[in-house]
């Protein structure tokens, strides 16, 4: 799977009252490292394609479930209902990196699934973000197969050779 050039970090919403600030929903685990003044994000479509706009952190603050932040050269309203609903990306090479047993969603994604005895489920559709946790979409033989990623479940990814070994409950693949 091809790396992408950006890792989403943010869903911009609205501006937030009149000197500037923009409303952005977290899409990290690490908004505090994330959203830094001097911090150059880039402007991504809604299917993650760049913009070719970049914009530059002035200041940021957490507000309720999201962050608020003040951006370089802009100082009205306006030039934020242009950003309204994209995302913002972190250069790929500017992320910390992973310690072991982390993944990036991009990177479960395409991942073939099997069973320890080596059934074939599907693949990774979709990474879902659950209140209780991570749930990866499977997608096989017409089926789709919701899966906890939970190391109880996941016992094994191989980013190298393309696949995810599962040790599904009773039951979980029949539905």
């Amino acid at each position: 799977m091809e790396r992408p050039a950006h890792l989403v970090v943010g869903l911009v919403k609205k501006p937030h009252g009149l000197q500037g600030e923009v409303l952005v929903y977290p899409a990290t685990d690490e908004p505090e490292t994330v959203f830094v003044p001097g911090r150059v994000l880039a402007v991504l479509e809604r299917d993650g394609r760049a913009t070719g706009r970049e914009i530059v952190i002035e200041r940021a603050r957490a507000y309720q479930r999201a962050w608020l932040l003040r951006l370089e050269g802009v100082g009205t309203r306006e030039p934020i209902d242009a950003l309204r609903e994209k995302y913002l990306g972190l250069k790929t090479e500017e992320a910390r990196p992973l310690e072991p047993g982390e993944f990036y969603h991009h990177e479960l994604v395409g991942l073939r699934v099997e069973t320890e005895d080596g059934r074939a489920v599907g693949a990774v559709a979709e990474v879902i973000e659950a209140p209780q946790g991570l749930i990866l979409s499977v997608t096989g033989e017409g089926k789709q197969h919701l899966v906890p990623f939970v190391s109880r479940v996941v016992r094994r990814v191989d980013r190298e050779a393309g696949v995810m070994v599962i040790a599904p409950p009773e039951g979980l693949l029949e539905v």
